[in-house]
């Protein structure tokens, strides 16, 4: 038997992995600090390989470095058979982008306005993208006066 760290799809399983438990890992941030999991069947390695290769509709194409695997099949926060797909590297990309690129509306009293993206919000009111997260997040006034929430 080819040993763990030599698989092919260890990279893919350890990312996984280390994006959702590890605080230190770079993208811990997007994943395990929003509550993203892994099924307790897939904290196997050799249980993600036996779905991967005998149950995952194109699961074979992980294998190929142009494809990874997206948890947002049915839009949910865990790693599992039944919430991932495989897909091009390309498309996870652009799918990452366009969650980023979330509207936001802006409003007061007096006034209404829509942009296209947090960075587009804070260019625009001058002001800064990490002050429009926390009124959002905490749903109170900016010190500018205006209130902000993403647009669906």
């Amino acid at each position: 038997m080819i040993a763990k760290r030599n698989h092919t799809l260890f990279s893919t399983w350890a990312g996984m992995m280390y994006r959702c438990y590890k605080p230190y890992h770079s993208h811990y941030k997007y994943y395990g600090a929003k509550g993203v999991t892994v099924c307790d069947r897939w904290h196997d390695f050799w249980n993600f390989v036996e779905d991967i290769d005998n149950h995952m509709e194109n699961g074979y194409l992980l294998y190929h470095k142009s494809y990874q695997l997206d948890k947002d099949k049915n839009g949910g926060m865990i790693y599992s058979l039944g919430n991932c797909k495989v897909i091009t590297a390309e498309e996870n990309n652009k799918l990452h982008h366009d969650k980023q690129q979330r509207k936001v509306l802006a409003f007061n009293d007096n006034e209404k306005m829509e942009f296209n993206s947090l960075a587009e919000t804070g260019k625009i009111l001058n002001i800064p993208r990490s002050s429009i997260i926390t009124s959002i997040k905490r749903n109170s006034r900016h010190k500018s006066g205006y209130y902000f929430k993403y647009v669906s």
